[in-house]
């Protein structure tokens, strides 16, 4: 499965990357806008990471703290159903 280059959210095209670390960003100010996912995707944590990044990238102006909690919710439930990383 060829990696995730490029995802448009809202209009707005944003640059993937991925790094073994256990954080995210997106930066949505950049004129070449970039979420880096840094977190294993083959764990929970990774997939949540996700969905945080992809929901700033959806609604930016949303504040971190609802963000965050939004997206635990969503990303334990996704975890919950059985959603993974296929290799």
């Amino acid at each position: 499965m060829e990696p995730v280059k490029t995802h448009t959210f809202n209009g707005r095209k944003y640059l993937i990357t991925v790094s073994p670390l256990l954080d995210g960003v997106c930066d949505t100010y950049k004129k070449e806008r970039e979420i880096i996912i840094m977190a294993p995707l083959e764990t929970k944590a990774g997939l949540i990471t996700v969905v945080h990044e992809a929901m700033h990238a959806l609604a930016w102006k949303t504040s971190e703290n609802k963000i965050d909690k939004d997206s635990k919710e969503l990303g334990t439930f996704l975890w919950r159903l059985g959603y993974r990383r296929i290799r």
